[in-house]
This record gives structure tokens, C-alpha cells and sequence, in this order.
């Protein structure tokens, strides 16, 4: 220190002292010194979000799964042979019971109708003569008789021609919907040939598979709802209609089959979820599924409770999709943590997403230390 004055050291010690004094004041506040780091160190709240416990209509239910089908499934066959004339339908078009879906050509058969006209004209006469005839008993019982057979069958044949004519005009067997197409303007058809499917969609139907032990729960009449994947979000209403009285000895389940209500989201073929409602519970303790902890084998949620975050072992009732029935540990309006439960603590502290964050003291004093502090 050659060259410095006692003076000039004196004052520079005073300050290095100032500093470290300085220093050691913000370490004291921001936790971070001797005192700090032995029992004042500050706990930051983790961010949750709640639901509240609100009381509300649970229901008990036999869930499964079926296709969905219409309950009249109807191929239409020709019962003629021709080229396709005009198609009268499409698919997808409502048809009344006896509208036409397809003509076929009808020239010949007209012609065979008029042949057979023509036929029963001649038959008739000669019949008339041989009746006259045979009046007058001029001729025969037997020549009689055979004038008489030519004339039937002359009626016959005529009115067989007209069947054929008619045929001509496929007509549907039965009210519905268009399902299937299966010929084009100009095609030749044959008799028997399938040229539509028609279906009666109201209702649709879904024929189920329920277990023998859970017969009990099921009659005919109970309500029963209906979800599919292309309608995510609706739930569709639907009713049981009969039982079968047998049980496959195979497989241990009775066949049960639901009349679905008409909606215009439903077709047949679809895969859907089927919940037949066996109970109701109307003024029910309801949590969503998704607050309990999976942690354990036990019940349990998170209740926010004074700011932390409490465990609280539950007794559980019915589950209703992603709702669930809370028999005993909590109370309506308690607000349980659905989001961020996961490795959560005990008297952990937490906060409400979009909340400011408090900072909640551990100091073992109970004098935590905090910015802003006097």
C-alpha cells in the first residue's frame, strides 16, 4: 500500500464495509441468506384448476355395445325379364308402399296382352256357338265341355299377360328409404334379379346382448340412450322393446332389442354405445371423474381448501360417463382439483389457473421473510 495516506485506507475500508453490509440486507429479503436458507425459504403455490361438487340427476345403467339396424330391410327383385326404362327413385329418397322404382320396357309384353285378347275374343265365340249347340243337343257333353275349357283358359292366359305387364312396374314393397341401387338405365334385368334395397328406418333398431345376471334390471319399456362417434357430444334416446324369452347358452346373455328415435344424424350400419338407465338417483353428490387420484387403490380427491391442497378420502356411488356420484367426504360447493393433481402433496399450496401466484412462507419461526417488507 506504498503511496497511500492512512487517511485514503481508512476510507476505503468504510466503504468495502458498506457494501458487504448492503449485501447481506437484500440476502436476508430474497431468502436467500444463512436465516433464509435454514427455515425462511418461500414455497411457491402450484397452479390447479377446480370444479365445484354440485348436486344433480345420476343414473345407474347396463352399457354395451350393437350395430345399428332398420327394422324392415327389404330387396326388391324383378319378377320380369327386360331392359331398364327409366329408373323412378334413388338412393337416399323416402318411397311411399307401392311407388315405382324402376319401369322396364313394355312393348312385348303389351303385344303378348293383346295376342291373348285377341284369344280370349275367339274363345269366347266358340263357346257361345257350342252352348247354343248343345242346347239343342246338337253336339256332344264332350265337345261341350272342351269349348268351355278353351274359353277358361283363354281368360286365364289373358290375365296372366296383364300380371307380366305389371310387372313391368317394380314398385316398392314397403315405405322407407332408398338403401341400394343396383341397376343403370339400359341394363337387362332378369326375373329375381335385386335392382333395390329399400329400409323402414323409424324406427332404427339395436339389438343388444345382455348378461343373464343383469336381467333383473331390464324390462321391457325402461329408457335406454344411444351415442355414436359421428355425433360426439348427443345423446340420442332410445326404449326397450322386447326380450328374448330364451338365454344362448353359449355365450350366458339374453338378446334384447331397443326402438331408437327417428333422427336424421342415425343411419343403419352405424356402431353405437348403448346405455339401458336400470336407476336414477335426482338430488346426487356429482364430482367429474377426472378429480380422482389414480395414484392409489384408494377414493380419493384434492380439495382446495385455505389455499392448499387437501386429500380427502371419498365413498364413491354410481358412474355416469364421466360423471361420479360422491357418497360421503365432501360437501356441495367444495371446489376439487380436476387439473394438476397429479404427484400433488398433501397440504400442498396451490393456486386457481389465472390467479396472481401468493407465495406462502415455510420460515419455521412462522416470521417468513418477503420482498417489500419493512
Amino acid at each position: 500500500m506504498k503511496g497511500w495516506s492512512m487517511t485514503a485506507m481508512a476510507a476505503l475500508a468504510g466503504l468495502l464495509l458498506a457494501c458487504g453490509a448492503e449485501e447481506g440486507a437484500k440476502g436476508a429479503v430474497a431468502g436467500r441468506g444463512p436465516q433464509g436458507a435454514a427455515g425462511g425459504r418461500a414455497e411457491a403455490a402450484l397452479p390447479v384448476k377446480t370444479e365445484t361438487v354440485t348436486r344433480g340427476e345420476i343414473t345407474r345403467y347396463v352399457e354395451t355395445h350393437a350395430r345399428l339396424e332398420a327394422e324392415r330391410w327389404v330387396e326388391v327383385v324383378s319378377r320380369a325379364q327386360g331392359l331398364v326404362q327409366r329408373l323412378a327413385a334413388e338412393e337416399g329418397d323416402r318411397v311411399q308402399a307401392g311407388a315405382i322404382l324402376v319401369q322396364l320396357e313394355k312393348e312385348e309384353l303389351q303385344l303378348q296382352v293383346e295376342q291373348a285378347k285377341v284369344a280370349l275374343d275367339q274363345a269366347t265365340s266358340a263357346f257361345a256357338r257350342t252352348k247354343t249347340l248343345y242346347d239343342r243337343q246338337l253336339v256332344s257333353q264332350e265337345e261341350f265341355e272342351r269349348a268351355r275349357n278353351l274359353h277358361e283358359n283363354a281368360a286365364v292366359a289373358l290375365r296372366e299377360g296383364q300380371l307380366r305387364l305389371s310387372y313391368a312396374d317394380i314398385r316398392a314393397p314397403l315405405g322407407g328409404v332408398v338403401m341400394r341401387r343396383s341397376v343403370e338405365r339400359g341394363d337387362l334385368v332378369r326375373s329375381n334379379d335385386v335392382v333395390f334395397v329399400v329400409a323402414d328406418l323409424e324406427p332404427l333398431q339395436a339389438r343388444i346382448r345382455v348378461p343373464e345376471k343383469r336381467m333383473s334390471q331390464v324390462r321391457p319399456g325402461q329408457a335406454a340412450r344411444i351415442t355414436v362417434d359421428s355425433a360426439p357430444g348427443r345423446v340420442f334416446a332410445a326404449m326397450v322393446r322386447m326380450i328374448s324369452p330364451g338365454v344362448d347358452p353359449a355365450s350366458g346373455t339374453v338378446k334384447v332389442t331397443l326402438d331408437v328415435d327417428p333422427d336424421d344424424a342415425l343411419r343403419p350400419g352405424m356402431f353405437a354405445t348403448v346405455r339401458i338407465v336400470t336407476d336414477r338417483q335426482s338430488d346426487a353428490l356429482i364430482v367429474p371423474k377426472k378429480a380422482l387420484v389414480l395414484e392409489t387403490d384408494e377414493d380419493d380427491v384434492f380439495a382446495v381448501r385455505d389455499g392448499k391442497a387437501e386429500r380427502v378420502r371419498v365413498e364413491l356411488g354410481y358412474t355416469d360417463g364421466d360423471r361420479v356420484q360422491i357418497l360421503a367426504g365432501l360437501d356441495e360447493g367444495d371446489q376439487v382439483i380436476t387439473v394438476g393433481h397429479e404427484g400433488l402433496k398433501d397440504n400442498a399450496a396451490v393456486r386457481l389457473v389465472g390467479a396472481e401466484a401468493p407465495v406462502v412462507a415455510a420460515a419455521e419461526d412462522g416470521s417468513g421473510s418477503h420482498g417489500g417488507g419493512e
